[in-house]
């Protein structure tokens, strides 16, 4: 789900990298909107796996949406401050993304070795499957 969510939101940097001064309104909402989704995704998901850095990575994502939040306060009503807004979005985006998010999907990759590991040897005592379901063999 979330490698989708960051799909979408590197599709909307990429929309508002070709947008007109009448579309700004209808694709800050949008991207918005799915930003303030996958930010709640992403940390309920950091808090279920125990990431340690959920309050840090929190405040990188407040502190987006309070960016995001200034550059709109105002009108952007020139290409200068349209030019303003691509520019932070696309730098937010790839930064994020590339940078931080790549740290927390990096901590659950280790988390899920483990897991795997442990999953792989309980399996080797188990019969082979033949098509009648076992209780617990899902």
């Amino acid at each position: 789900m979330i490698d989708s969510q960051h799909r979408r939101l590197f599709e909307l940097g990429n929309e508002i990298q070709s947008i007109q001064l009448s579309e700004v309104t209808r694709t800050i909402m949008n991207l918005y909107k799915h930003t303030s989704q996958h930010f709640d995704t992403e940390e309920q998901h950091m808090k279920a796996i125990g990431y340690p850095k959920l309050e840090q990575h929190r405040e990188l994502h407040n502190g987006l949406i309070s960016g995001l939040n200034n550059l709109i306060a105002k009108p952007i009503n020139t290409n200068i401050g349209l030019e303003g807004l691509k520019k932070f979005v696309y730098d937010w985006i790839i930064d994020h993304i590339l940078n931080h998010d790549k740290k927390y999907f990096e901590f659950y990759q280790e988390q899920a070795r483990p897991i795997a590991a442990v999953t792989t040897k309980a399996r080797r005592g188990r019969p082979k499957k033949t098509g009648i379901p076992v209780i617990g063999d899902q």
